[in-house]
């Protein structure tokens, strides 16, 4: 992987979460940009999972990378520097709200098929499920919620 010393990956968020996100972002670019260290924005909102998840929908333009599978990808590098702030567990009305918000955009993002009755509803519904719920700690703690802090930390402190 590169060398990731002088980069911060700073997520994006919605809802709530968001607000925090963007109000503390102002404050962390402060203090790096005097240390000559960048802060880069990595979009794990659940907006940003759908886009991602169904870029085959959409038009070249409307894709975005998938900031989570880069986040995960980017935790195997022991120089990097992600600041993941909190993020909503999405339920099942989040995603519709947010599917239906996204088609309004004009965004071609297939509805969400609750109770599948076909095959192509059944590979949707697999798809939206991955984004469904915490999906964003398991992939940035390599499936480990556990945030307890070591035994070392601790003797450390």
């Amino acid at each position: 992987m590169t060398d990731h010393n002088n980069t911060i990956y700073y997520t994006l968020t919605d809802e709530a979460p968001s607000l925090a996100t963007c109000s503390l972002l102002p404050i962390v670019r402060a203090f790096t940009n005097a240390a000559g260290i960048k802060v880069k924005i990595t979009d794990i909102s659940l907006a940003g999972r759908i886009l991602a998840n169904f870029s085959d929908f959409l038009t070249e333009e409307q894709q975005i990378q998938d900031g989570l599978q880069f986040l995960g990808e980017l935790t195997q590098d022991p120089s990097a520097n992600i600041v993941k702030l909190p993020n909503i567990s999405a339920s099942v009305p989040q995603l519709v709200n947010c599917i239906k918000e996204l088609q309004s955009q004009g965004y071609a993002v297939p509805d969400y098929p609750q109770n599948p009755t076909s095959v192509e509803e059944e590979a949707i519904n697999a798809r939206y499920s991955k984004i469904l719920g915490s999906a964003v700690n398991p992939v940035l703690r390599e499936g480990n919620s556990d945030r307890r802090a070591p035994g070392a930390v601790k003797s450390f402190a």
